[in-house]
């Protein structure tokens, strides 16, 4: 039941992420010199907002976590980190060894990304969201 709760607020997390983005890049489009930067803003925005509201849909929905806010929140951030790096790792890995282009390379990041979800739930319930992880080591 936990995953479900888990994918639910990911599919939050993907509708915020894309209503920011469009609210902002439609907001500052016009003010923005080059439509590259306007795309990275709203990205960037977008994200930060869709994780922030992830990390507490996560906290008190998905894992009912008594965990102190301030330390996983700042585990939180790190694992988004993490995943983000090993997303561009693995897809540029799983394209590079098949020498994929184009549709290949999508294929390639949803599997990446599939196994990074699986990975991310593991890792908020074990460590992120883990009262034990000042103790001792919970993630193993």
């Amino acid at each position: 039941m936990r995953f479900i709760k888990f994918s639910a607020s990911s599919v939050i997390g993907f509708v915020a992420d894309n209503l920011v983005f469009t609210g902002v890049l439609f907001a500052i489009q016009d003010r923005v010199a080059h439509r590259h930067t306007a795309i990275l803003i709203a990205i960037v925005v977008a994200r930060v907002a869709s994780a922030t509201l992830n990390y507490v849909c996560n906290r008190k929905f998905v894992f009912h976590s008594k965990a102190g806010v301030a330390a996983s929140f700042i585990r939180y951030w790190l694992l988004v980190a993490m995943v983000a790096v090993l997303s561009y790792a693995g897809t540029s890995l799983v394209s590079w060894a098949g020498d994929l282009r184009g549709w290949g390379i999508s294929a390639a990041k949803i599997i990446v990304e599939t196994a990074l979800f699986v990975l991310s739930y593991k890792a908020q319930r074990r460590w992120v969201f883990s009262r034990a992880v000042g103790r001792r080591s919970n993630f193993a």
